[in-house]
């Protein structure tokens, strides 16, 4: 008979194995492999069937076999260990003959989890080794190529469990990755003169940077259509003083309250429009409130324009709408929300402040200061033009609620939608007519619950939004969000559309992650210091104030205006 050979005598010591090592099967593994297939060779050349009655020998090898079902065992938990930590690492620090992880192995692993991801690759390692022998030798018979193929197992019993693993942990490093990618999948690159060129992800920043003044041929139509009817009711809501039947000369009449307020001194509606212009601007087309005419073009319109799509935005471009929500609850013609914002302009004057006011906001809880990147067309149109290139875009509005506290919520309100009317008026002189929007940084380090406004303040803050500057906020950026900031987010968010959800973004609270975040969209100059960037401006209300275009009496524009138009109180 012959001489026994030694069970481990084809295996490699476990710490000698290498992912990189070219698995091949012994000849004597072969061979017995083989032989196995057709009868076992005995000493004399005999062969027994593989259905004889066992004998002392094949009981040997019973328990041979059992000893290595244990083995393979206790190696397939070690191996899924060391593969679930190690095994990403195994693969790929190895400059020879490296298990490589593809694409497909990834979506695999996503799809079929790492268990049947593993055993897929098993097989598939043993159709690779087969047609290796294949290649190699002609004459070996595919029984060969399955007995070398169980070889791998018995020798290699870890190897393909690494493999997996290592698909595994690589396709969760992947998933991350395809996270952020996601992120960017639709960007834009912005080249100034100065900088290098940097991607910005235009579906996340486009209401941030966004110039979308064109209009389609249909809504342009529906916009002067609502013009017209504008300017038909604003002549139909003259009524006589005593608001009764009687007759009285048309130089007697008052203009009715929209809301139920008090009435307005006559005044014809062109009077009546150029008196409440964006921040307060007379001497300019640009900020006028109400359309006026390009010159050059007579088929463009300047602010006023942008003004009435805003408002058709929000409604839809329908004509008769439950807009605003409080005051038409069943429903009002589109005009009637224009005309109540025209009211409200007159009675509230935005653009005024007063010396409570100015007291209240010395500390700057807010302010405007700088401009975001531009929109693709002013980048275009100021290619070659790095001044216009750098002052185009939205104005930026710095809301810091922690320099104050809501001790007096109507002058906490009016220093809010002061400093809003003069972002949109700062837009519109800087874009020549256009765009008209604001961005809001809001910064929530040190926001406690003395700074929170209560929920009335903030639902009626919303409404004076809503209702009078439809499709001006380009994005609200909140940075050092902390637990307190959150709840007021909670207690906001409710009062507010989906559209306006999505312009909400939350930027890290890490250094570099804030840092990278906000240069898509600003400067670096213009990011104040305090988020990382060089602008280091410290705010002052004596200077900030000193060319305020309007300072009023606190008690003309403040008790007066809760008693003209008591919608708003």
């Amino acid at each position: 008979m012959g001489k026994k050979k030694s069970k481990s005598s084809n295996r490699q010591p476990f710490a000698s194995l290498r992912l990189s090592d070219p698995i091949r099967p012994s000849p004597d593994s072969v061979a017995s492999s083989t032989a196995s297939s057709n009868g076992v060779a005995n000493g004399n050349g005999t062969k027994h069937n593989a259905s004889s009655p066992p004998t002392p020998s094949s009981s040997r090898s019973s328990s041979s076999m059992k000893k290595h079902l244990i083995h393979n065992i206790i190696f397939l938990i070690a191996g899924l260990g060391i593969g679930f930590y190690f095994g990403h690492e195994t693969c790929f620090t190895t400059n020879q003959d490296v298990t490589k992880v593809t694409t497909d192995d990834v979506e695999e692993t996503k799809k079929k989890g790492i268990f049947k991801t593993v055993l897929t690759k098993h097989r598939k390692k043993h159709i690779e080794i087969a047609s290796h022998h294949n290649a190699a030798a002609q004459t070996t018979t595919a029984a060969t190529a399955t007995s070398a193929s169980e070889e791998i197992d018995r020798v290699h019993p870890i190897r393909h469990i690494l493999e997996g693993a290592s698909v595994f942990h690589h396709a969760a490093r992947e998933r991350q990755k395809d996270k952020k990618a996601a992120a960017t999948t639709s960007t834009i690159k912005t080249t100034t003169a100065t900088e290098e060129e940097m991607e910005v992800d235009w579906k996340k920043w486009k209401f941030g940077m966004t110039d979308d003044f064109d209009l389609t041929s249909a809504e342009t139509n529906i916009v002067k259509e609502l013009e017209q009817r504008v300017l038909s009711k604003a002549s139909s809501i003259r009524i006589c003083p005593n608001n009764d039947n009687e007759e009285c000369a048309e130089n007697d009449k008052v203009i009715q309250s929209l809301s139920g307020g008090s009435t307005l001194p006559r005044k014809t509606f062109l009077d009546r429009v150029d008196s409440v212009p964006w921040g307060g601007y007379y001497d300019s087309d640009y900020t006028k409130w109400w359309p006026r005419q390009d010159s050059k073009d007579p088929n463009k319109m300047y602010g006023g324009m942008r003004m009435l799509a805003g408002y058709l935005k929000i409604m839809k471009y329908q004509l008769h709408v439950k807009f605003p929500h409080k005051l038409c609850e069943e429903g009002c013609d589109s005009e009637v929300a224009v005309l109540h914002t025209l009211e409200w302009r007159e009675k509230y004057k935005p653009w005024c402040l007063t010396p409570q006011t100015i007291e209240y906001n010395k500390n700057g809880f807010i302010y405007l200061r700088g401009n975001s990147r531009p929109g693709p067309r002013k980048r275009v149109e100021a290619a070659n033009d790095s001044e216009s290139l750098s002052t185009s875009g939205h104005s930026l509005l710095f809301y810091r609620p922690a320099a104050t506290t809501v001790e007096h919520p109507n002058l906490y309100g009016r220093a809010i939608l002061n400093a809003i009317d003069s972002a949109i008026a700062d837009s519109l002189l800087r874009n020549k007519g256009e765009i008209g929007r604001f961005n809001i940084i809001f910064d929530c380090k040190g926001f406690g619950s003395k700074n929170a406004p209560s929920i009335a303040n903030v639902k009626l803050l919303f409404r004076y939004l809503q209702d009078h500057f439809p499709d001006r906020l380009g994005v609200l950026v909140v940075a050092n969000l902390g637990g307190m900031a959150q709840m007021l987010m909670k207690m906001v968010l409710p009062f507010v559309t989906e559209a306006v959800r999505a312009k909400i973004h939350i930027i890290p609270n890490d250094d570099e992650g804030r840092r990278e975040m906000l240069l898509q969209f600003i400067e670096e100059d213009k990011i104040p210091t305090w988020l990382g960037g060089k602008d280091d401006y410290e705010f002052d209300s004596k200077e900030y104030y000193g060319d305020a275009t309007c300072v009023l009496p606190d008690e003309e524009i403040i008790d007066k205006f809760l008693i003209d138009m008591p919608y708003h109180a």
